[in-house]
């Protein structure tokens, strides 16, 4: 996750340096204002077809390095915004939010209470629409802890590859890379890479969230983008840095989550959850495993006739930036079914 986030943080800087000299165009669509709570002072955009009466709050991931803006720019979500309004808005303490908000806030009940109070603005402020969220990566744990105690005021509940049960996570991420490892080695493909990966598996038996070695072993065996070379996954960088509002300020935010080193495990919650549901999976997430689908899947309390779970073939951690159109079909076919 910290991989991906600096790579970002090079490739926009690089573009910064090119076009330090031309005049900044901000982003001329959709609405912009902010959500103020405990300190926190978090931007929220909205875009697409207001006219729709159908609202998708974004939850995106992390939450340290975290953004909805970037997921502006991404295929999928243009073509979800044709049909609907999607609300992108950064959390506390993440992408773009302002404010001076204390680490001590930084709980999951602070980052669920957040969101409450985004729902009611979004209900007051556009006359009570229908809302759906969508959730990814950490953004599905959120959305899971909200929706087990809160759920009059949701018509859907949308999870991709999402971290709301992260111990379980980890331990299949965990078996998954040494497997993948033996495989690569007795393939003699990258030995040396491969072994030190081994290695320190050993001597690591237990993933934690902020293990920088796992998620690069992850990263390297396309556990994150199953196809790097996807053209679904070539991010306009310059585009979301002058045509949006995110800016380089972004990449310097100084917090560190610690709350979630703990562990996270909300399984035992999900039958609480009874909205329709869809779960949208890469079938080669090596960060959160296609098996915690089907154990959600399984887990989750809405009736079996309101509960789907689509497996992308093509797709790691994202489907929604490595099948763009098969993802937005899918959203689109749920969202209809229940506006």
């Amino acid at each position: 996750m910290k991989t991906i986030r600096a790579i970002s943080w090079i490739l926009i800087l690089l573009s910064f340096l090119q076009l330090a000299c031309q005049e900044q165009e901000m982003f001329n669509e959709g609405d912009f204002f902010y959500l103020e709570n405990k300190e926190a002072i978090m931007p929220v955009w909205i875009k697409g077809n207001k006219d729709s009466k159908v609202f998708i709050i974004m939850l995106h991931g992390g939450p340290d390095g975290g953004s909805s803006q970037y997921y502006t720019i991404f295929p999928s979500h243009q073509l979800i915004e044709k049909s609907y309004a999607i609300v992108y808005w950064d959390q506390r303490m993440c992408g773009m939010s302002q404010g001076n908000p204390s680490m001590e806030d930084a709980t999951m009940e602070q980052f669920t209470e957040d969101l409450n109070q985004l729902v009611q603005l979004i209900h007051v402020k556009y006359d009570q629409p229908s809302i759906f969220l969508m959730g990814h990566s950490w953004g599905g744990a959120l959305g899971t802890n909200y929706l087990t105690k809160h759920q009059s005021d949701i018509r859907g509940w949308i999870e991709i590859d999402g971290g709301h049960s992260w111990n379980t996570a980890n331990s299949l991420s965990r078996e998954m890379m040494i497997d993948f490892a033996k495989k690569e080695i007795a393939e003699g493909k990258d030995q040396s890479f491969w072994n030190f990966a081994i290695h320190w598996y050993q001597q690591n038996p237990i993933v934690g969230i902020n293990d920088d070695a796992h998620y690069t072993f992850v990263a390297h065996a396309n556990g994150y983008d199953y196809d790097p070379k996807s053209d679904s996954l070539s991010v306009p960088f310059t585009k979301l840095l002058f045509h949006s509002p995110i800016s380089t300020a972004y990449f310097f935010a100084p917090y560190n989550f610690q709350f979630l080193d703990q562990g996270l495990d909300l399984t035992d919650q999900l039958h609480r959850i009874t909205v329709p549901t869809l779960l949208c999976w890469g079938r080669h997430d090596k960060v959160f495993p296609v098996v915690l689908a089907e154990h959600t899947y399984q887990y989750l309390g809405t009736p079996a006739p309101d509960k789907f779970l689509r497996i992308f073939e093509y797709s790691a951690h994202s489907p929604n930036y490595e099948e763009p159109q098969a993802f937005a079909n899918t959203v689109i076919n749920f969202i209809r079914q229940y506006e």
